[in-house]
């Protein structure tokens, strides 16, 4: 098919031939379209707040510790993925304000500091009813196991430290499972759940972190 000067600007030109060509040149041309991938150039944690205090912090205790567990799946010095965060970052930003919207007494701490030093910062402490440690979740991981299972195991630690810290026994997990189950439910599902500790596990975690961050040379 060819087309007409005054509706495409390439008159001598068939659909296929711009096809090719747009191909060819990294761009797909259509019927007087021409759509051109540029590199978006955007630091996708600018302004996002994410920037933390200089010195120790718990997170770098857990994820050392998680690196040798599960070293495969969490590999030490690796560079995280931006475009996740900044998904993450958005999520957090979103849930938290429509949480207080509709009543949640929900605030985000600024950061706290641990008697041996280590800077901490819990997504959410919420105060309806019992107080608990509030943490909020973007996820690929499937939906279809439940939060104890030993894939969660990292964001249970995390929960517990803080907790134990804070000196609360309650947690409140708002994981976002983006493909949902990966079955016969592949919509983002939303499933938050709420989970109590007992004094000896928050107790055996801290100690846990502690003996890592020794041996490594971390304190």
């Amino acid at each position: 098919m060819r087309g007409t000067g005054a509706q495409s600007g390439y008159q001598d030109v068939s659909q296929e031939e711009l096809v090719l060509v747009g191909r060819s040149a990294g761009s797909f041309w259509g019927l007087g379209v021409k759509v051109t991938p540029i590199e978006h150039g955007l630091d996708l944690l600018g302004g996002s707040g994410t920037s933390r205090s200089s010195g120790l912090h718990i997170s770098d205790i857990y994820n050392s510790l998680y690196s040798e567990l599960e070293p495969t799946r969490y590999v030490a010095g690796s560079a995280p993925n931006t475009t996740k965060m900044a998904m993450g970052l958005a999520w957090e930003a979103y849930l938290e304000s429509l949480l207080i919207r509709q009543g949640v007494e929900a605030r985000r701490p600024s950061e706290c500091v641990t008697p041996e030093g280590i800077a901490f910062s819990p997504d959410l402490l919420i105060e309806n009813g019992q107080p608990r440690v509030g943490e909020i979740k973007l996820t690929w991981m499937s939906s279809g196991e439940d939060i104890t299972s030993p894939k969660f195991a990292k964001w249970m630690t995390q929960a517990k430290i803080y907790c134990y810290y804070l000196g609360v026994a309650r947690a409140r997990f708002y994981p976002l499972y983006v493909n949902g189950n990966y079955r016969d439910r592949r919509n983002p599902e939303l499933l938050p759940v709420d989970v109590a500790f007992s004094a000896r596990e928050l107790q055996e975690e801290h100690q846990m972190l502690m003996n890592h961050a020794r041996a490594k040379g971390m304190l």
